[in-house]
């Protein structure tokens, strides 16, 4: 019961935090500091506010080396970061009180739908524009690309530019990724976040591992 009131407590935060939002509905996690030499897993392991129910989920499925490059994945790996925020709010939705209690297959499924297949890394502005659907219908918009995860899924993502001052294309970049399997679109947060092994960009607070 103690560890589902903490979990209850970073929720609301979480939902406190994220009420000043733009109308794609933004929540900045912070400016991201651009170059971490060292592999990715030792960056998730060293930045335990933001990584360490991450790093917790890649051990409890056994993929640890992938972020730290020496699986047959390779050492460019473009991943979207789930933060300790989204995961808390997986487990309290799903009613475990600990990552352990979480099936190994379904840990695995979250972390290979979170990094791009290939071996490659995308940066912020190796992204294709686009624009967001308007048709309820389908998540899927105008422009941007469609990219297969390692789990096999596909998402489409795009980078956009929202209005400032009145001016249109005058906001920052941020990137964008639809998942038409779980009808969601989420945001990054903070974007290019290099380690030796690839490239974070890591999630908002309320995205949910389930809308990959």
């Amino acid at each position: 019961m103690k560890k589902i009131f903490l979990l209850i407590v970073v929720v609301v935060a979480t939902l406190g935090f994220t009420t000043s939002c733009t109308k794609y509905n933004f929540a900045d996690t912070g400016t991201s500091v651009g170059y971490h030499d060292c592999t990715m897993w030792d960056y998730f392991n060293q930045d335990h506010y933001n990584w360490d129910s991450l790093v917790i989920m890649a051990e409890h499925a056994g993929l640890q080396e992938i972020f730290m490059g020496t699986s047959s994945y390779g050492k460019n790996l473009t991943v979207f970061g789930m933060t300790n925020h989204s995961i808390r709010r997986y487990l309290l939705q799903k009613g475990y009180e600990q990552i352990a209690d979480v099936p190994v297959e379904d840990c695995r499924n979250f972390i290979l739908s979170s990094i791009i297949d290939g071996n490659q890394v995308i940066q912020l502005d190796d992204f294709t524009p686009g624009i967001a659907s308007t048709d309820p219908s389908t998540v899927i918009g105008q422009g941007g690309k469609t990219y297969t995860m390692l789990s096999g899924k596909q998402l489409w993502i795009y980078t956009y530019r929202e209005p400032y001052g009145g001016v249109p294309q005058a906001g920052p970049k941020k990137i964008y990724l639809a998942s038409e399997a779980a009808g969601k679109t989420s945001e990054v947060a903070s974007c290019n976040i290099m380690t030796q092994t690839g490239v974070v960009h890591a999630l908002s607070y309320d995205f949910t591992p389930t809308d990959f």
